[in-house]
């Protein structure tokens, strides 16, 4: 019942809105020293860290950023900044209301929240966005061509500033998630978006889901290559792949269209194109990078000058961090977003410093022992369940951060499935090995047959593109993927799949045996390490068409049998609960509202 009072507020609010783009400015009263305090702490937070001053300079049109439900929190191994985050989450909802009840009606400054959980969550999680109007308007109206090709011919520039301020979709969504065009909106420059959104759609296709035969989405992770993006690597995304085979519901976090990491004109593969981006890095001044409020961003050569928005930037840096400084500063924040000065009516407070006692009024017992019903509930069995509340009953003196803060029960057991897949290709590859009826094309790794023989054109070493009728099985013969005479290119292929065919003659049908190192290795939402079977049959070729095939080389899987890998994950799973749990408990006891009375934890609990 709560929840449906709570979207139904929700609605009102947003609804009401929709009208505030044909509103003129009108002046802003404060009457009570909570709503002072709390819109005072959040344009601080704002100014400091998520780049409102570029905002409220017209540099930027949009700052966004999620903040995340409380029981649903991600704690990070740093506890001081796990505090300060988990204090600006509980700002971030207090200023909601305070926002919408004092400054909704401003013509120029637009503070959007979006909600992001589900129901189950006790309290809403917001993706934030504070939106420059004018700005917005600007850049769309400058860029226009842009925005019409992505999101259609007859769009104009106003339908599209009120969506983005007034609609109840996510931003990303707004803009059909294409990085140039969000790139362009959070104020980068329309070249550096290009550049870096080309970038950035590189990346975001590393995470869409895999379609054999088709190349491994992964491959920039499982490439020893240095660029740019070789942050992706195995070591960090491992365990979000892991999720996926172990049965957590992770998928969603992955695109679902198949589109190809197809390299630019020019380019012999994405990995080169990469590299030639980079070389047109243009570095950014180093105030923008280290000194707060930073504004990072990725700035290339090759465009308009760089230099004017770097000046701009500096500028509004020096201008914002000359603001925090002011003891009038909500008074100078207010009349930038109103364009007149801010009746306020009620004593100021003394202190800038937000600390979380500042909240104890706010959140009430029955909010924390939902929390805690939630938080506890995110553990999978008892064991950390019961883990969990000792930890929160009776806080050690020290905690010992987990080694591995993310991982779940779903990735221990993701990790035992690629290391039995492995195993059993290992194992069956051997077999394979002394089969004299196949054809070793890489020894233990790839092997083939021909099934039915053809005395049609042999296929070309040259030929990239070809028609083909194919089925991909796993080891007991379940069809994973298949396509009727379809044409593709075999560079954009696996290379078990791309050098099993060579030789082949049109009209010949050949059973192809693929190790998992030349195929789809760990990082896959295909099952891990899992040797593939390919049936094929060549109905054509382009003679003229060329490309390179994938190189042969192998996968290193070594790291999925390696036990201190497997021992990390156990271990964090029992740390995990108490960690969290320690948390907590430091959290309330550091927020001193609730009555303790009224708390059940951890008494009445039964599991």
């Amino acid at each position: 019942m709560k929840f449906v009072t709570c979207c139904r507020l929700l609605f009102l609010v947003l609804t009401s809105q929709f009208c505030v783009l044909k509103a003129e400015s009108v002046s802003i009263h404060i009457e009570t020293q909570k709503d002072y305090e709390v819109l005072d702490h959040f344009f601080r937070m704002g100014i400091l860290e998520e780049g409102y001053g570029y905002v409220l300079e017209g540099d930027k049109p949009i700052s966004i950023r999620d903040f995340y439900s409380l029981d649903c929190f991600p704690i990070a191994k740093d506890l001081k900044y796990s505090e300060k985050e988990f204090a600006n989450t509980l700002l971030v909802h207090e200023v909601i209301p305070i926002w919408n009840k004092l400054c909704s009606l401003q013509k120029n400054f637009v503070l959007k929240a979006v909600p992001l959980n589900t129901p189950e969550s006790v309290e809403l999680g917001w993706e934030v966005q504070f939106i420059n109007i004018p700005k917005l308007q600007e850049v769309i109206d400058n860029n226009i061509d842009l925005f019409r090709y992505v999101l259609g011919p007859t769009l104009k520039s106003e339908q599209l500033v009120h969506k983005i301020a007034y609609s109840r979709e996510m931003f990303s969504d707004v803009l059909q998630n294409d990085c140039v065009l969000i790139g362009i909106v959070l104020g980068f420059g329309s070249h550096n978006s290009l550049v870096g959104g080309r970038g950035e759609t590189i990346q975001s296709l590393s995470f869409s889901r895999d379609m054999a035969p088709f190349a491994p989405k992964s491959v920039l992770m499982q490439s020893k290559k240095e660029h740019s993006l070789s942050f992706l690597k195995q070591e960090t995304f491992a365990c979000y792949y892991l999720d996926v085979a172990g049965g957590e519901d992770a998928l969603i976090g992955f695109r679902s269209d198949f589109s190809l990491l197809k390299p630019s004109i020019g380019f012999s593969d994405i990995e080169e194109e990469l590299l030639t981006l980079e070389t047109a890095n243009e570095p950014l001044p180093l105030c923008l990078r280290e000194t707060q409020p930073v504004f990072i961003f990725s700035a290339y050569k090759g465009g308009p000058p760089n230099q004017p928005l770097f000046k701009h930037l500096e500028r509004s840096q020096n201008q914002a961090r000359t603001l925090l400084k002011k003891s009038d500063f909500l008074e100078r924040v207010l009349e930038k977003i109103g364009g007149k000065k801010a009746h306020i009516t009620c004593k100021k407070p003394a202190s800038a410093n937000l600390q979380l006692s500042f909240f104890h009024k706010n959140i009430n017992a029955g909010m924390w022992n939902h929390i805690f019903d939630n938080v506890m509930r995110r553990f999978e069995d008892k064991e950390q369940q019961l883990a969990f509340i000792e930890s929160f009953s009776s806080p050690p003196s020290s905690v010992i951060p987990p080694t591995m803060i993310g991982v779940s029960k779903a990735t221990l057991e993701g990790l035992k499935k690629a290391r039995k897949h492995l195993s059993e290709a290992d194992a069956h590859f051997e077999t394979l090995s002394k089969d004299i009826s196949l054809q070793a094309i890489v020894p233990k790794q790839l092997f083939s047959k021909t099934t039915f023989a053809s005395h049609g054109k042999e296929l070309l070493k040259s030929s990239d593109r070809i028609r083909i009728n194919y089925a991909i099985e796993d080891p007991k013969g379940n069809v994973l993927f298949a396509n009727h005479d379809i044409w593709l290119s075999l560079s954009h292929t696996i290379p078990g799949f791309a050098h099993g065919v060579q030789g082949m003659r049109v009209g010949e049908k050949r059973l192809l045996f693929i190790h998992p190192s030349l195929a789809y290795g760990a990082l896959t939402t295909i099952p891990p390490c899992l040797e593939l079977v390919a049936k094929v049959q060549l109905l054509d070729f382009d003679e003229k068409s060329s490309g390179s095939l994938p190189s042969l080389t192998s996968w290193d899987l070594s790291w999925i049998q390696n036990p201190t890998l497997y021992h990390s994950i156990e271990e964090s799973l029992q740390q995990q609960p108490r960690f969290i749990g320690s948390f907590y408990r430091d959290m309330l006891d550091k927020i001193e509202g609730p009555d303790r009375g009224k708390l059940y934890y951890p008494l009445t609990l039964k599991l």
